[in-house]
């Protein structure tokens, strides 16, 4: 399978070096996968920066796209889906955001857990990462949990692409092209975007299925679209997964440390409200599972 991988960044080298020397514990399993980094522009970045890190970092790479401007967060990951699905054709592509730091096995787990869930029609993303509410043993690395959280790492295939795209195109067309990020009209986007494609009821896919009809699995927001929704690209997607009937599916055990505390959507006071600030240092070396089950 064509498989890429690309990180999005913009102004924070720090964590894209640590980042970096994540993926260099990860280095035999990049084999065979395209590394393309993805680095916003505009007054405030650090594009030169970060791009010195990404070229003596010693992990192999195929592409540096640096921004002519702020795409902001939005619009540099839509654009970098659509550059490697729409127009490079990979088949399917890892997102790693630069505050996100691998682990050992991360990129091992990711495939063999994407590998797995190929044979369900309802899993539409895997991840690596987790931010689990429960002390967790070498007998949980099997464990899977259905979530709706914490979009800082994906693996998406194309099939899952080409049914979620057009929503996000839609979102990037109407919301964020020719507005600054901050200018965004949140409350449109809730109301006339969000609310129409919002169902309380899981739509069920054909075929096999990982999750049975019964399994408790509420929508992405609750059971009703509150004002304090998030309305950026990660909701989107996860309302675009949830209106085609997709599962996002994570393991229990987490492969890599989440460390952004100051970012776009972050501070301190929100890292902690998130639980970040509890995250446990997990260091899995043991062999990577091949097969997985629900908590």
């Amino acid at each position: 399978m064509r498989t890429a991988l690309f990180t999005v960044s913009f102004n924070r080298p720090d964590l894209m070096e640590e980042l970096l020397q994540g993926l260099s514990a990860n280095m035999e399993d990049l084999d065979g996968i395209d590394v393309f980094h993805f680095v916003d522009g505009g007054p405030k970045a650090k594009q030169s920066e970060i791009k010195e890190k990404i070229e003596t970092s010693g992990v192999p790479y195929t592409s540096i796209v640096l921004r002519e401007e702020n795409y902001g967060v939005g619009r540099n990951l839509i654009g970098a889906r659509r550059d490697l699905f729409d127009v490079q054709n990979y088949e399917r592509v890892i997102l790693i955001e630069d505050d996100l730091i691998p682990g050992p096995n991360f990129i091992k787990t990711t495939l063999q857990l994407a590998d797995w869930a190929k044979q369900y029609n309802d899993v539409g993303m895997v991840q690596v990462w987790n931010l689990p509410k429960q002390a967790v043993t070498e007998d949980d690395l099997d464990i899977v949990v259905p979530t709706h959280e914490h979009f800082y790492t994906y693996c998406i295939d194309v099939e899952v692409w080409e049914e979620i795209k057009h929503t996000l195109y839609e979102y990037e067309h109407a919301y964020l092209q020719g507005v600054a990020y901050a200018d965004k009209d949140w409350r449109a986007i809730r109301k006339r975007f969000m609310k129409p494609r919002y169902s309380k009821v899981r739509t069920l896919r054909q075929g096999t299925t990982l999750l049975e009809a019964e399994h408790p699995h509420p929508p992405p927001f609750g059971p009703r679209l509150k004002r304090t929704v998030p309305t950026g690209q990660d909701a989107i997607t996860a309302l675009a997964l949830w209106e085609k009937g997709f599962i996002r599916l994570a393991t229990l055990a987490p492969r890599a440390v989440m460390k952004g505390v100051d970012g776009v959507h972050s501070t301190a006071k929100i890292f902690d409200q998130l639980g970040l600030n509890a995250q446990a240092a997990y260091e899995w070396n043991q062999t990577v599972p091949t097969s997985y089950r629900l908590q």
